[in-house]
């Protein structure tokens, strides 16, 4: 089966959305989602905050479900505040892009992270986009209670990836800026290299560039899904309209990457009444036996939004606040 062409059924209605949630933490924004399967459950953790959209302040959650489709908070939530350490995030203070593996080896939960702060500017109130975007790493029992490891495993990146290929050999994917003295984290996806999920080296060329083709702005968010004939890619861009939406790479050794950007593989819908009319991003794709599913954040056409303090505020480039799933059953 060529992922890269799968036939999506995508559910009309958000998994979880900030709009419906009755959560008080995650009522601004709510995205991000990383699913694993355990046993028979499925483990959503997401990413979600209450006050301005783009402010610093995100934390993590975690639902569950038992069919990968209708899942529920727990009631621990947020289970991963900046509050909660002792000497704050190693870097910034907001948590972003969370990827959850469970080490069936170690009986443990491992999670790769972005840590991130967004400073606003006092004369304008404008979002100063982050300079931080460093690599955390957690550790944790039941995926609930976690140990953060207390330094920064690299400066600039976001949405890691990370495989395990033996007792000493892990793969990530993440964005990451070409240039590793500075430069946009959206312009390039990178394979690193480690023997123990912390170390990192990162290959000298990028799996995937923006400037590889003009039809898009910025690649975000990277996806792998490795198969025994090679390698699927998902990724985020930027396209003309303000819409934002996934295509996709292939390759058969995880190096040299074939680039599908002629049509999207997973578009926004672009329907004013669709949760995901305009984007779909920060793919997670789980391979469940029969069938394919997609989680994946989505922003509906709306600007306005209540904020904290309760006053209406408006963001031109809309709001991460919804969490979609799509399925594709295998034939």
């Amino acid at each position: 089966m060529l992922l890269h062409q799968l036939k999506w059924k995508r559910r009309k209605q958000p998994v979880l959305s900030a709009m419906t949630t009755t959560e008080s933490w995650c009522r601004v924004g709510l995205y991000n989602p990383t699913v694993i399967r355990v046993g028979d459950r499925y483990l959503m953790w997401y990413v979600g905050n209450s006050s301005l959209t783009r402010e610093s302040d995100c934390k993590i959650g975690i639902a569950e479900s038992y069919d990968g489709i209708h899942f529920t908070p727990l009631s621990s939530n947020p289970i991963l505040t900046d509050r909660d350490l002792p000497a704050g995030l190693p870097a910034g203070s907001s948590w972003q892009t969370p990827h959850v593996m469970y080490d069936d080896d170690e009986g443990r939960f491992r999670m790769w992270f972005i840590m991130s702060h967004n400073g606003r500017d006092p004369a304008t109130g404008r979002v100063r986009p982050s300079q931080i975007n460093g690599l955390g790493y957690a550790s944790s029992p039941d995926g609930v209670k976690w140990d953060v490891h207390p330094e920064v495993l690299y400066s600039a990146g976001r949405q890691p990836r990370v495989y395990r290929d033996g007792p000493k050999a892990y793969r990530m994917w993440m964005g990451a800026a070409p240039d590793q003295e500075g430069g946009r984290v959206g312009d390039a996806v990178f394979r690193f290299t480690s023997s123990d999920g912390l170390s990192w080296s990162r290959d000298r060329d990028p799996a995937m560039l923006v400037d590889l083709d003009d039809r898009i702005n910025s690649v975000v968010y990277p996806f792998v899904v490795q198969e025994i004939d090679g390698y699927t890619m998902w990724y985020g861009c930027h396209v003309d309209g303000g819409i934002f939406e996934l295509f996709t790479s292939t390759s058969k050794d995880g190096l040299a990457w074939t680039h599908h950007l002629d049509k999207p593989a997973f578009p926004a819908t672009r329907n004013p009444d669709d949760f995901d009319g305009r984007y779909t991003s920060t793919p997670c794709v789980l391979d469940d036996g029969d069938r394919y599913l997609l989680y994946y954040s989505a922003r509906d056409w709306g600007n306005l939004y209540r904020a904290g303090d309760g006053t209406i505020k408006y963001d031109s480039d809309g709001i991460y606040r919804h969490i979609g799933v799509a399925v594709c059953e295998k034939t």
